[in-house]
């Protein structure tokens, strides 16, 4: 049905029903009702009030008429109360309580019409709804009661039943006729009218009772007196049933018990009355029930709840936290975890406390997850994955203390979690399985001790210990060596080599948020060393100048010397700053602050790490500026580093326990008789090439399922290092020739294992500088045959 527009209403049948309509509509929805009603003029409000007035009193009537001649002729409740006389005299006295109750609905239309605010409207129809009660019952009683306190606690009981019964089926009938002709559902107009009666009957009963007690008693013991307080009473009973809709409750009991029904959702009265002010119990699982026959439809009712409807958004919010669970548990991507679980709600009591603790910890099972996809080696990935199980695992222990939804929700979730997360690890044990030798060489990246193979530097690491820890602080350290030697991988596993105490901040000079102002590299030093956990730093402003960064710093070597710390400040591939000083981006007044924070914070230690000595830098007096700081070299491998990378190379791995028989291991005999001296005399130490090297032998060895190395395998092996290599052996050997003639005399060994040593000094030095040639009998020889090897086939 299409109701007639509010202004078009008349007192004739064709706006009946349309009447009728919008009454209920101001029942359920006043909102609505304003949004229509304040777009006419005041005059046509008051008209409206009176003509939805005028169409709803007939109903009153009719139905009092009605249930009184059924309550006392039909059921023959007691009349002692009632004077005597004729049907007509029983009819008189309906009359008079329809009459009472057709003021008091009035009253509470106009008013609500007539007020211009929506909380005006609600309010005035609830009131309406009351003052009408309260005014039947006592008009009732008062000319009812005449026979002392038996007939009056009978005569009052039988009253309140009479009239709530009346009220009941007046109710039911209307707004079962207006739902019926809206067209709801597929029980059409005859069934909700019937609905709407059996439902008003059941309220009207269950309410008469209740109000005919309240009165009847105290109105049949102190009559006059006491009938004002049991009209006060009954008034106050009633406007709180009707304001707070407490008669929802006896229905909302079929929606949810034994099990909620979601496919009833939308006959429940939350879902087409605005202003049930009362909780619904477990409207929750009423909603989780509707998601499962209607996902989209729930999704966008819950939404609703949690926005327009404040007595029952808390039960929303439940079924809103149970939904993203159960969503979470059918993921089968954990990396998308967080992103699920970020709709999670939260707020400051119940279970939504404890929303940001799930977070981080669903936060944690996403990373790993993404870090076993990044893990690209099987023997890795096993670990991985075994971690990832467990803790998924912690996760679902510790989640059973929480509170629901979330407890039972979330617990659930994991266990779907689990299965996802075996299956992976089936699948890495399996790869394991069929690799007869793990593959735990890497060439390339900074190493990460946790999951490829490491050896720890030990000279440097307890060098850089010694000058980090000096009483009265380090004047600033330069880490060289030559590309390839491993000095990123040493600043990335200084954490676990150094005191706890010294905090680590590390920062590339690579990076372009870095080098492209002086304003970003301010930006990101403060950044790096924010990150480094400095509490200090936390709500201290960015610096955007050499002023500024000054400043920051002396900030943290106050903060660092108050709680007797240090902070490691690493700056990689610091000779971009020479670059950037020559073209003009930085100025030499940068050098300047970098030395005078180096004198005067004590508590940091500054670690300018790169591939040039300070005197290979040109475009700035870097001596001058870092005459005190002080030189730590990376060299190449020692044999004996060597052979513990080979032997022991997840020695100082987190990843297995320190006596797990799974953590993977090579006997010396692996290499075969002398292969480990082999290896580290082709790659010259190099860390890089041994690493490239051992890689290749592990590769072909699975490939070929042999389980030790042969000479004819490591001379397969050498050939393919030269190809995959080939980038870095270019790289040391030809790119880094600068000088004339470095790079004709380098040449040379395409031909001959030894010649005479250059004639021009300044390639004389950059040549042993680069750690390309060794001395023998006064003749050259290239240090590292690996790149003789690559010179002669692809140099």
């Amino acid at each position: 049905m299409i109701p007639l527009p509010l202004e078009s209403i008349r007192l004739n049948l064709r706006s009946h029903l349309s009447a009728l309509w919008w009454l209920g509509l101001l029942y359920r929805r006043p909102h609505r009702f304003y949004e229509s009603l304040v777009k006419l003029p005041r005059r046509t409000r008051i008209a409206v009030a009176v003509q939805l007035y005028l169409h709803a009193v007939p109903w009153m009537l009719l139905v009092c008429v009605m249930g009184r001649a059924f309550l006392f002729g039909a059921l023959h409740l007691p009349v002692e109360g009632v004077p005597a006389g004729s049907v007509g005299r029983l009819t008189s006295h309906a009359i008079l309580i329809a009459f009472g109750i057709s003021i008091g609905l009035a009253a509470g239309i106009v008013f609500g019409i007539a007020a211009r605010i929506a909380a005006g409207t609600a309010v005035g129809t609830a009131g309406g709804i009351a003052a009408a009660i309260s005014f039947g019952v006592a008009g009732w009683i008062s000319f009812g009661i005449a026979e002392g306190i038996t007939c009056g606690i009978s005569g009052g009981i039988a009253g309140g039943m009479a009239l709530g019964v009346a009220v009941g089926i007046a109710g039911g009938i209307t707004l079962g006729i207006a739902g019926g002709i809206a067209g709801r559902a597929t029980g059409g107009i005859a069934g909700w009218i019937l609905l709407g009666i059996v439902r008003g009957i059941a309220v009207g009963i269950t309410l008469g009772i209740a109000v005919g007690i309240t009165l009847g008693i105290p109105f049949g013991m102190l009559r006059g007196i006491a009938f004002g307080i049991a009209a006060g009473i009954a008034g106050g009973i009633a406007c709180g049933i009707a304001f707070l809709r407490a008669y929802y409750e006896f229905l909302h009991v079929i929606f949810v018990w034994p099990v909620p029904h979601g496919n009833w959702y939308w006959d429940h009265p939350v879902a087409w009355d605005d202003l049930c002010l009362l909780p619904f119990p477990r409207l929750d699982g009423l909603l989780l029930a509707h998601a499962e026959h209607a996902p989209q439809a729930a999704e966008k009712e819950i939404e609703r709840l949690i926005s327009d409807y404040p007595t029952q958004r808390m039960s929303a919010l439940r079924a809103r936290a149970a939904l993203v669970a159960r969503k979470a548990a059918r993921e089968q991507d954990l990396t998308r975890l967080p992103l699920i679980v970020g709709r999670l709600p939260e707020g400051d009591k119940g279970f939504l406390v404890q929303s940001p603790r799930i977070r981080e910890m669903v936060d944690e099972i996403g990373q790993l997850q993404i870090r076993l996809g990044t893990v690209d080696r099987p023997v890795f990935r096993e670990p991985t994955a075994q971690l990832l199980c467990a803790q998924i695992e912690l996760f679902r222990d510790q989640v059973a203390g929480f509170r629901e939804p979330l407890a039972s929700e979330f617990r659930a979730a994991a266990q779907e979690w689990l299965k996802v997360a075996q299956s992976q690890l089936d699948q890495a044990r399996a790869v394991v399985n069929r690799e007869p030798t793990p593959q735990v060489f890497r060439a390339g990246d900074p190493v990460d001790r946790a999951q490829e193979a490491f050896v720890p530097r030990n000279a440097v690491f307890g060098e850089l210990d010694r000058q980090i820890m000096l009483s009265t602080g380090c004047p600033g350290l330069v880490l060289y060596g030559r590309r390839r030697v491993g000095k990123s991988t040493v600043l990335r596993n200084v954490s676990g080599f150094i005191p706890a105490s010294v905090h680590i901040a590390t920062m590339s000079m690579q990076d372009p948020n870095a080098f492209t102002s002086v304003q970003t590299l301010v930006e990101t030093i403060a950044s790096a060393i924010r990150a480094a956990g400095l509490n200090a730093t936390a709500e201290a402003e960015l610096p955007h100048d050499l002023p500024g960064i000054f400043n920051f710093l002396s900030s943290c070597d106050s903060a660092l010397k108050r709680s007797g710390e240090r902070l490691l400040l690493a700056v990689d591939e610091y000779e971009n700053i020479d670059e950037k000083i020559g073209e003009g981006v930085f100025p030499q007044d940068l050098l300047a602050t970098l030395r005078e924070s180096m004198q005067t914070h004590r508590q940091v230690t500054w670690v300018l790490t790169g591939s040039h000595e300070i005197a290979e830098l040109k475009h700035a007096p870097w001596t001058s500026y870092l005459v005190s700081a002080r030189t730590v070299e990376v060299l190449p491998f020692s044999e004996a580093e060597t052979r513990l990378l080979l032997t022991e190379p997840l020695k100082h791995s987190s990843m297995w326990d320190r006596d797990d028989p799974k953590r993977p291991r090579f006997s010396p005999s692996f290499w075969g008789e002398g292969g480990i001296e082999r290896i580290h005399a082709e790659a010259g130490g190099w860390p890089h090439l041994v690493q490239l090297i051992a890689e290749t032998l592990v590769d072909l060895l699975n490939d070929t399922e042999q389980r030790q190395v042969e000479g004819a395998l490591l001379e397969r092996a050498l050939d393919k290092a030269l190809v995959r290599g080939d980038t870095v052996l270019r790289e040391l050997m030809e790119r880094e020739c600068v000088l004339p003639g470095e790079w004709d005399y380098l040449r040379g060994f395409r031909t001959r294992d030894l010649q005479p040593p250059p004639g021009d000094e300044a390639t004389y030095r950059s040549l042993r500088r680069r750690l390309l040639v060794s001395d023998e009998s006064g003749q050259w020889r290239l240090r590292v045959p690996l790149m003789q090897r690559w010179l002669r086939e692809r140099g």
